[in-house]
């Protein structure tokens, strides 16, 4: 099968779906979570299974030798980041340190996630992408104070 026949095939499974895969939110505080934690930090291998998907192998970050392994869509849909996993913290939350890890390798260069409608693979978020969401929490963080430079005061 080609590369362009299974991405093909991945996009009409997510459209004959009942109910569109979510589209990926980070939660509020989402930097500060336990899972956003665990992805940076506990040992993990992900591999692709398919087009649309991840087998994602994760570690804790405490005294725990279990790894856990989920199968995790990731991928580019009508514009939109689209994930969603199998475990219950997803289920309960939207949110967990499976997609967390997906979004903190695809971030820093070091995961190939797949445009669907393109037939294109992204090693890196385009510039086109928008997450609502990171750009919130990143202008939450900003002070709201004006900022010393060398050229006087930002307003």
């Amino acid at each position: 099968m080609s590369v362009e026949t299974a991405v093909e095939e991945h996009r009409e499974q997510i459209a004959t779906r009942l109910g569109e895969p979510d589209r990926l939110q980070f939660p509020s505080g989402w930097t500060m979570s336990s899972s956003w934690q665990r992805a940076q930090a506990a040992p993990s291998t992900v591999g692709p299974v398919n087009p649309a998907e991840f087998d994602v192998l994760l570690g804790y970050v405490d005294d725990r030798d279990k790894i856990t392994h989920h199968r995790v869509l990731f991928a580019l849909y009508e514009g939109q980041l689209r994930a969603e996993c199998e475990c219950d913290g997803y289920s309960f939350r939207g949110w967990c340190a499976h997609v967390a890890l997906l979004w903190w390798k695809w971030s820093r260069d070091n995961l190939a996630v797949t445009d669907l409608d393109a037939s294109r693979v992204h090693t890196s978020p385009p510039w086109w992408l928008s997450v609502d969401d990171v750009e919130r929490d990143r202008v939450d963080a900003e002070p709201d104070q004006p900022v010393e430079t060398d050229g006087g005061a930002e307003r």
